[in-house]
Protein backbone atom coordinates (compact mmCIF):
# COMPACT_ATOMS: atom_id res chain seq x y z
CA UNK A 1 0.00 0.00 0.00
CA UNK A 2 1.86 3.36 -0.95
CA UNK A 3 0.99 6.11 1.30
CA UNK A 4 -1.06 8.64 0.36
CA UNK A 5 -0.31 12.47 0.57
CA UNK A 6 -2.16 14.23 3.35
CA UNK A 7 -3.43 17.43 3.15
CA UNK A 8 -2.90 20.00 6.24
CA UNK A 9 -5.67 21.07 7.62
CA UNK A 10 -4.08 23.29 9.89
CA UNK A 11 -1.76 24.27 13.02
CA UNK A 12 -1.23 25.63 16.13
CA UNK A 13 1.64 27.26 17.94
CA UNK A 14 1.30 26.85 21.78
CA UNK A 15 3.58 28.97 24.22
CA UNK A 16 3.28 27.16 27.45
CA UNK A 17 4.53 28.80 30.72
CA UNK A 18 6.44 25.67 30.95
CA UNK A 19 8.97 25.55 28.00
CA UNK A 20 9.65 21.97 28.19
CA UNK A 21 5.85 22.06 26.99
CA UNK A 22 5.62 24.54 24.34
CA UNK A 23 5.53 23.18 20.64
CA UNK A 24 2.98 23.41 17.64
CA UNK A 25 -0.03 20.81 16.76
CA UNK A 26 -0.58 19.78 13.43
CA UNK A 27 -3.46 18.16 12.08
CA UNK A 28 -3.86 16.62 8.08
CA UNK A 29 -5.85 14.20 6.28
CA UNK A 30 -5.49 11.67 3.56
CA UNK A 31 -7.71 10.33 0.89
CA UNK A 32 -7.66 7.43 2.85
CA UNK A 33 -9.86 8.74 5.77
CA UNK A 34 -7.09 9.24 8.12
CA UNK A 35 -6.34 12.00 10.59
CA UNK A 36 -2.47 12.76 11.16
CA UNK A 37 -2.10 14.57 14.44
CA UNK A 38 1.73 15.35 15.10
CA UNK A 39 2.95 17.81 17.88
CA UNK A 40 6.33 18.91 17.59
CA UNK A 41 8.19 19.81 20.98
CA UNK A 42 9.95 23.31 20.68
CA UNK A 43 12.63 23.14 23.25
CA UNK A 44 16.61 21.90 22.41
CA UNK A 45 15.76 18.26 23.16
CA UNK A 46 12.18 18.52 22.05
CA UNK A 47 10.71 15.89 19.73
CA UNK A 48 7.96 15.09 16.86
CA UNK A 49 5.32 13.00 16.81
CA UNK A 50 3.14 11.71 13.97
CA UNK A 51 0.55 9.51 14.87
CA UNK A 52 -2.61 8.31 12.05
CA UNK A 53 -5.80 7.76 13.50
CA UNK A 54 -9.54 6.62 11.97
CA UNK A 55 -11.98 8.98 11.51
CA UNK A 56 -13.89 7.39 14.89
CA UNK A 57 -10.47 7.52 17.08
CA UNK A 58 -10.70 11.06 15.65
CA UNK A 59 -13.70 11.84 17.00
CA UNK A 60 -12.92 10.47 20.75
CA UNK A 61 -9.86 12.94 20.94
CA UNK A 62 -11.84 15.70 20.12
CA UNK A 63 -14.75 14.78 22.47
CA UNK A 64 -11.84 14.00 25.36
CA UNK A 65 -10.83 17.80 24.44
CA UNK A 66 -14.39 18.81 25.19
CA UNK A 67 -14.92 16.65 28.26
CA UNK A 68 -10.94 18.64 29.32
CA UNK A 69 -12.48 21.83 28.49
CA UNK A 70 -15.59 21.31 30.38
CA UNK A 71 -13.38 20.44 33.54
CA UNK A 72 -11.29 23.08 33.34
CA UNK A 73 -14.42 25.43 32.84
CA UNK A 74 -15.94 23.91 36.13
CA UNK A 75 -12.64 26.01 37.79
CA UNK A 76 -11.61 22.81 39.51
CA UNK A 77 -8.06 22.45 40.17
CA UNK A 78 -6.34 19.43 39.24
CA UNK A 79 -2.66 19.95 41.13
CA UNK A 80 -2.05 16.22 39.59
CA UNK A 81 -2.24 15.01 36.06
CA UNK A 82 -5.74 13.90 35.76
CA UNK A 83 -6.67 11.49 32.60
CA UNK A 84 -9.06 12.20 30.85
CA UNK A 85 -9.55 9.53 27.65
CA UNK A 86 -6.66 7.12 26.45
CA UNK A 87 -7.34 6.68 22.85
CA UNK A 88 -5.40 3.52 21.15
CA UNK A 89 -4.76 4.18 17.59
CA UNK A 90 -3.83 1.35 15.61
CA UNK A 91 -3.00 3.12 12.29
CA UNK A 92 -1.96 1.35 9.27
CA UNK A 93 1.54 1.85 9.69
CA UNK A 94 3.52 0.47 13.13
CA UNK A 95 5.21 3.46 12.86
CA UNK A 96 2.28 5.62 13.18
CA UNK A 97 0.61 3.49 16.29
CA UNK A 98 0.38 4.17 19.73
CA UNK A 99 -1.90 5.99 21.80
CA UNK A 100 -3.38 9.92 22.77
CA UNK A 101 -3.71 10.72 26.09
CA UNK A 102 -5.77 14.02 27.23
CA UNK A 103 -4.76 15.29 30.50
CA UNK A 104 -6.32 17.84 32.69
CA UNK A 105 -3.02 19.26 34.92
CA UNK A 106 -3.91 22.88 37.09
CA UNK A 107 -5.50 25.28 34.61
CA UNK A 108 -4.41 22.86 31.33
CA UNK A 109 -4.95 20.50 29.20
CA UNK A 110 -2.35 18.48 28.39
CA UNK A 111 -1.96 16.51 25.05
CA UNK A 112 0.70 13.56 24.25
CA UNK A 113 1.40 11.22 21.16
CA UNK A 114 2.76 7.95 22.41
CA UNK A 115 4.19 5.89 19.81
CA UNK A 116 4.45 2.24 19.99
CA UNK A 117 8.42 2.59 17.74
CA UNK A 118 9.06 5.95 19.07
CA UNK A 119 9.13 8.29 21.70
CA UNK A 120 6.53 10.37 23.43
CA UNK A 121 5.89 14.32 22.78
CA UNK A 122 3.50 16.03 24.99
CA UNK A 123 2.06 19.67 24.54
CA UNK A 124 0.61 21.87 27.50
CA UNK A 125 -2.29 23.94 26.13
CA UNK A 126 -3.59 26.89 28.25
CA UNK A 127 -7.11 27.89 28.47
CA UNK A 128 -7.03 30.49 26.75
CA UNK A 129 -5.57 28.50 23.72
CA UNK A 130 -8.34 25.77 24.21
CA UNK A 131 -10.80 27.18 22.02
CA UNK A 132 -8.36 27.49 18.88
CA UNK A 133 -7.50 24.00 19.66
CA UNK A 134 -10.94 22.68 19.50
CA UNK A 135 -11.50 25.14 16.03
CA UNK A 136 -8.77 23.42 14.70
CA UNK A 137 -9.81 19.76 15.33
CA UNK A 138 -13.29 20.85 13.94
CA UNK A 139 -11.62 21.65 10.80
CA UNK A 140 -11.06 18.25 9.66
CA UNK A 141 -14.35 17.39 10.01
CA UNK A 142 -15.78 20.17 7.82
CA UNK A 143 -12.86 19.07 5.14
CA UNK A 144 -13.76 15.89 5.26
CA UNK A 145 -17.43 16.47 4.86
CA UNK A 146 -16.67 19.06 1.82
CA UNK A 147 -14.27 16.11 -0.01
CA UNK A 148 -17.15 13.63 0.31
CA UNK A 149 -19.25 15.71 -0.95
CA UNK A 150 -17.35 16.19 -4.17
Amino acid sequence: MTKKPYKEIGSLSIHSVIEDYSGVIKVSLNEMGYVEVSISETYEHGMTAEIDLTFEEYERVLKAIDKANDILLSDIFHQERYAVDLINVSGPSLKRQGFILVNVFEHSIILVVSLTRGGDADIMIGKEEISLLVSLFKKVEMNRTSASAE
